[in-house]
């Protein structure tokens, strides 16, 4: 009873850790690969099982030859089982080989095979990734939550800054680090800060710097009245020549 229950507990510790283990972890190259490593199999064999093709003659002629050497190699080690029996003790009847134990090998010599096939995929796959000269892990672009995170440190640079437009401006070229990105917020997004007659920053606008950013078309506004808002590049001189005419003071980098 306690040996059942600790498989059960073991089980279940498995599929939690399957579940959130992708959330528990930043989104870096080393995340990366200690979120696709463990499940990467099954994901290789979804996308790539759709697209297997079967020549069922192919198929057949395999089944009946595994049937056939299973029948004679059968035959073969209860002849030689026999013959095993009767020299080690003679006088007595004989056991029987049995066909599941032909089977078992049979499967065993295929398990051999899948271990030995798989053993050197995994060293040729190894001595191409360390002879390859290519990053291993490519950064993929997602707009919407990289300028979230974006706005979200240019929110915290205002609090820090009491909304003061020149000290903002100054705080954002000093570099900061921001969740989600690699580099210093100036480095990933021209930020363009738009204060009110008080020099308060009363709205601003984030630029992506990343190609691949700017391949999604997309770029983000905060203003007072209405949030955060990701727009397509298309309406940014439209908007831009709004900002300009709403707040009479500017700045960016």
């Amino acid at each position: 009873m306690k040996r059942r229950r600790r498989i059960f507990w073991f089980a279940g510790l498995v599929v939690v850790l399957f579940l959130v283990w992708p959330f528990a972890i930043d989104r870096t190259p080393v995340g990366a690969m200690l979120t696709y490593l463990p499940v990467g199999w099954w994901l290789f064999l979804k996308r790539n099982i759709p697209q297997i093709g079967f020549n069922w003659g192919l198929v057949t002629t395999g089944v009946i030859c595994s049937v056939v050497l299973l029948g004679l190699g059968n035959w073969f080690l209860n002849t030689v089982y026999a013959e095993i029996q009767v020299r080690m003790q003679p006088g007595k009847p004989a056991r029987e080989w049995r066909l599941k134990w032909s089977a078992g090998l049979y499967c065993a010599l295929w398990l051999l095979f899948l271990v030995a096939f798989g053993a050197t995929g995994v060293y040729r796959h190894t001595v191409w990734l360390m002879n390859d000269e290519h990053p291993w892990y490519e950064k993929r672009a997602f707009s919407y939550s990289q300028l979230f995170y974006a706005d979200s440190a240019v929110r915290q640079i205002l609090i820090d800054q009491d909304e003061d437009l020149e000290g903002t401006r100054k705080a954002v070229l000093a570099g900061p680090k921001y969740y989600g990105g690699t580099n210093a917020l100036c480095e990933d997004y021209n930020v363009i800060l738009y204060g009110d007659t008080s020099n308060k920053v009363a709205a601003w606008a984030i630029i992506p710097r990343d190609p691949m950013l700017l391949a999604k078309s997309n770029f983000a506004v905060t203003v007072p009245e209405g949030g955060m808002s990701v727009k397509p590049l298309s309406q940014f001189p439209q908007l831009i020549l709004e900002l300009d005419a709403k707040y009479p003071v500017q700045a960016s980098h």
